[in-house]
């Protein structure tokens, strides 16, 4: 048998009602939005047609109206002790380095400048070919990097 959806608030904005929904969401209520495109894409029809409802089923009402409560009145009860967090993710940067005079004051030429140009002037849009030049500020040397 299908779950009845109930109506428990309405918002004037769409961005409102989704903070909402995303708070409820996370303390594991199922819930939906009704009316937020048309709002969305007419604002001024907020009035018309109620604003945007959030909705859950039957069964969740009293714990979500107990949670709307709570976030009303500015209560942050939410245990972020038990969320896991991912490990922030490590990635590995090779550090370019001259070779002349090993400085790391360096940049980074990834496109052919001279073809990206006369392909721009010619054909009306440019044609990215890949270079890989190093020019390091200090010493001013250019050169290609090694694969």
């Amino acid at each position: 048998m299908a779950e009845r959806l109930v109506t428990i608030a309405t918002f004037n904005e769409a961005t409102e009602a989704h903070i909402v929904k995303g708070r409820l969401e996370s303390e594991g209520i199922l819930c939906f939005l009704g009316d937020e495109h048309i709002i969305g894409a007419q604002p001024f029809y907020s009035a018309a047609v109620g604003g945007v409802k959030l909705r859950v089923t039957e069964q969740d009402v009293e714990e979500a109206q107990a949670i709307l409560t709570r976030i009303r009145q500015g209560d942050n009860l939410f245990d972020y002790d038990t969320i896991e967090m991912a490990p922030p993710m490590q990635e590995h940067v090779e550090v370019q380095t001259c070779p002349h005079c090993g400085s790391d004051n360096i940049s980074e030429e990834k496109y052919n400048k001279t073809v990206f140009s006369i392909s721009y002037l010619f054909l009306g849009f440019p044609l990215p070919f890949l270079s890989r030049k190093y020019t390091c500020y200090n010493c001013g040397k250019t050169w290609k990097a090694k694969k």
